[in-house]
């Protein structure tokens, strides 16, 4: 490969981290401060569907910058639910997930691969815009990020081939002896 197509896919690349980044800053101080004057009186059991309705109800421009800061607040309020409320934001707008995502890792980047294994998860979000929107969060946390991805697409594909053997196992008759033997 030639010195100008690296330099081509590398700018590429940075580019992309440049612009999920952007999602995670775009957010304003007075969003986080409306989400946490709003989230800070909500029960923790709640605060994972009441961002997503507070997301859902932002106009269509802000939502991801909404998800962002919610995501943030949620994290700082109680961190054992900030992975609980990026996938139910994720579950109510997967076109936000990515900046949920990102949103809640820049607030607890030692949890940033369990983030975005759980929202990469989520029906209708795609991992190709949760692994970098994530990565350029917590920069120095890419290794795990990628690391917890990759293991996730592998266990998925172990759990489908293991649903597949219970499914047939489910399907011997309740009078069988089920030696194992059809």
């Amino acid at each position: 490969m030639n010195k100008s197509k690296i330099f081509v896919r590398t700018s590429l690349l940075a580019g992309v981290f440049c612009l999920s980044a952007h999602v995670v800053l775009a957010q304003s101080a007075a969003q986080i401060e409306a989400a946490k004057d709003i989230l800070a009186k909500v029960p923790a059991a709640e605060l994972a569907s009441r961002s997503a309705e507070l997301v859902a109800n932002a106009p269509a421009k802000e939502r991801a910058a909404v998800a962002s800061a919610t995501a943030q607040v949620v994290a700082s309020i109680n961190p054992d639910m900030a992975s609980a409320t990026v996938v139910a934001i994720s579950l109510r707008i997967p076109v936000v997930a990515p900046a949920a995502a990102a949103g809640a890792a820049a607030k607890l980047p030692n949890s940033a691969g369990a983030i975005a294994v759980a929202v990469a998860n989520v029906p209708g979000v795609r991992v190709g815009d949760v692994r970098p929107a994530v990565i350029a969060a917590v920069p120095a946390q890419a290794g795990q990020v990628v690391a917890a991805l990759s293991r996730a697409n592998l266990s998925s594909s172990l759990n489908q081939a293991a649903t597949g053997t219970s499914m047939a196992a489910a399907s011997v008759p309740g009078h069988s002896n089920k030696t194992g033997i059809f």
